[in-house]
């Protein structure tokens, strides 16, 4: 399952998570919980630009992953200009992202009930920690 394969990467130490990522490509490239592990691993690697460029894949691939888009503006927040920040805002807005563990937290929360996407996002991204 791709999701085995996106949490196999997290799991390994870090020497051998590189090796871990190209083999969950292999098996799950178009999936995009695998996308936003990699994501993850350029940006704990500081590979900021590679980084970028695979949470912008990620969002692509599936708009409705709000994981993705969480981790895409905590990642500008940190590393990105205000242009930038406020792109992916508006952009998550738009695609008014349902899915993934992270997001449905919030979204899901029954005190949260009348609150809209930016509010989970920024609530997300918040709470988030950069992947180490």
């Amino acid at each position: 399952s791709s999701g085995i394969n996106a949490e196999a990467i997290h799991m390994e130490a870090k020497p051998q998570r590189k090796t871990k990522s190209v083999d969950a490509l292999k098996k799950c490239e178009h999936d995009p919980h695998v996308l936003l592990a990699v994501s993850k691993l350029f940006w704990s690697e500081r590979k900021l630009n590679k980084a970028r460029d695979w949470l912008a894949r990620t969002v692509k691939l599936e708009p409705d992953l709000g994981d993705a888009w969480v981790n895409y503006y905590k990642f500008e927040l940190l590393h990105g200009s205000v242009d930038q920040q406020e792109d992916v805002k508006k952009r998550c807005i738009a695609a008014e992202p349902s899915h993934g563990p992270l997001w449905c937290k919030y979204s899901k929360d029954i005190k949260h009930w009348q609150e809209k996407t930016e509010f989970f996002l920024l609530l997300g991204a918040n709470n988030l920690m950069p992947p180490t």
